[in-house]
């Protein structure tokens, strides 16, 4: 989701900003998926102060994002690596798996690794209301 709609050219940006202007109350963007948005524009060459001023644009257009990000405990790391064993999933598809489990059990995203994880849901960021 962050992805998507930080990119006006990736094909799920409009999903990826119409769920983030969602995100407060139910909808929690997860500590982990911040991490790896970070590290992936790190790794893209992006200096500090460009990722600072992605994080403040992050802030200014989507201010709830601020306030609702699921906090990672090491009961969720302990889940996450339990996914990553169980479910084949990558380290961070894990830890958003972990969080979501813990949360309410559902996850927006449009990667189907999430389909192997029982008693999670996913629902797509594609064309998603």
């Amino acid at each position: 989701m962050l992805f998507a709609a930080a990119d006006p050219l990736d094909k799920f940006h409009d999903d990826g900003v119409r769920h983030l202007r969602n995100v407060g109350g139910k909808l929690l963007v997860g500590t982990s998926a911040l991490m790896e948005f970070d590290i992936v524009l790190k790794s893209r060459g992006l200096s500090g102060s460009d990722r600072m001023m992605e994080m403040a644009l992050l802030m200014k257009d989507y201010p709830d994002v601020a306030s609702s990000v699921h906090p990672v405990s090491p009961a969720t790391l302990y889940l996450a690596a339990l996914h990553e064993r169980e479910f084949r999933l990558d380290y961070f598809d894990a830890l958003m798996a972990a969080e979501a489990a813990e949360h309410d059990g559902e996850m927006v995203s449009s990667d189907r690794a999430f389909d192997a994880v029982p008693n999670l849901k996913r629902v797509p960021l594609e064309g998603h209301t």
